[in-house]
């Protein structure tokens, strides 16, 4: 019997697939249809029932902490309560199971702990638009969301709130939600001392910043285009599985490292309408953006980890050798000249 990080990936999305329709018995949902969204480092589908559309989205145990999830539920579920900003919402289950955000299946053919945690979510109706068709004054509406959930979205936590910190630790150390095992193992002496250099820029960054005060929070951590919706109402942030505590300039970090990759051309101008839109909100005090393009090389380091954590997907795990090459070769270049400049694929 093969291991699950050798399966094919028809093999792997077939048995999302079943686990999908066991997982919607706790909403006592009566799919109509269930359709992928996305396979990535989850397994995401939409949801049609009699009752509306939803996602469905299932997290892998052996990358989750039942904790965190259930954190960023709850963050989620505050952004609703406190302000206007469109995120996704949580559906409890039905009151005859728990009345639970979040629930575990199982398979014996998953890795250890052989389970899964479910979570479903509202539908948003909107438009989704790739890094190469965004508009500028789009980009500068995404920079107001930003500022927005940065001031009207953060929460005084309860005592067993869990999410990561993004931290240096946080990013960079054994416990960060973007480490793998035996990753030191597979990376070149060279590439572990681009790798530590790196981390020696963005904790320097880190320990300037603290004498912002209001330069941490909690963050979306993820915010690329494909992240984001375009609604009747405004902008939409999708996916906040990577949510944590961390400093506010991260989250202008994954847009802009994706619009290096895909607009470099019209990059100067991009940024300046982020910016734009994130620094000129209402109440919003920005961290200074000296250390921006510091966060940016954070980013695709993260970037690197995160293909090595989720190499027994079969996509990834052909593309990874190369593209680990490459973004690493980049990140050389930025110790060199401090600014990343970048020509590897975004996935």
């Amino acid at each position: 019997m093969t291991a699950y990080s050798e399966w094919t990936l028809a093999q792997q999305k077939a048995l999302w697939q079943q686990l999908a329709v066991e997982a919607l018995t706790r909403w006592d949902l009566a799919a109509r249809a269930i359709n992928w969204l996305g396979y990535g480092s989850n397994a995401v589908f939409k949801v049609k029932s009699d009752s509306g559309d939803y996602v469905l989205r299932l997290q892998p145990a052996w990358r989750a902490k039942t904790a965190q999830v259930h954190s960023e539920l709850v963050w989620l579920r505050a952004i609703r309560q406190a302000s206007n900003l469109q995120a996704p919402f949580p559906v409890a289950i039905h009151p005859k199971h728990g009345d639970a955000l979040l629930v575990e299946v199982s398979h014996p053919r998953l890795p250890p702990p052989h389970a899964a945690l479910a979570c479903l979510f509202e539908f948003i109706h909107g438009e989704s638009k790739s890094a190469t068709d965004l508009q500028c004054e789009e980009v500068r509406a995404i920079g107001r969301y930003l500022a927005q959930l940065h001031t009207l979205g953060q929460i005084d936590p309860h005592a067993d709130f869990d999410r990561p910190r993004l931290d240096a630790q946080g990013l960079f150390g054994d416990d960060s939600p973007y480490a793998a095992q035996h990753e030191d193992q597979m990376l070149t002496t060279a590439q572990r001392e681009v790798c530590q250099a790196v981390t020696r820029a963005v904790e320097n960054a880190l320990t300037q910043l603290h004498r912002h005060d209001a330069a941490f929070g909690l963050i979306h951590a993820d915010l690329l285009a494909k992240n984001i919706l375009f609604t009747e109402a405004g902008v939409a942030a999708l996916d906040f599985e990577y949510c944590a505590w961390g400093c506010y300039l991260y989250d202008l970090a994954p847009l802009l490292w994706q619009f290096k990759g895909e607009r470099p051309k019209e990059y100067a101008q991009l940024e300046a309408s982020l910016w734009a839109g994130y620094a000129d909100s209402p109440g919003c005090d920005p961290p200074p953006r000296d250390y921006l393009e510091t966060f940016i090389a954070a980013r695709q380091l993260a970037s690197c980890r995160w293909l090595l954590n989720n190499r027994d997907h079969p996509q990834i795990r052909e593309l990874t050798p190369a593209l680990l090459k490459g973004r690493i070769e980049e990140l050389r270049a930025f110790l060199e000249c401090g600014k990343l400049q970048r020509r590897t694929a975004t996935l």
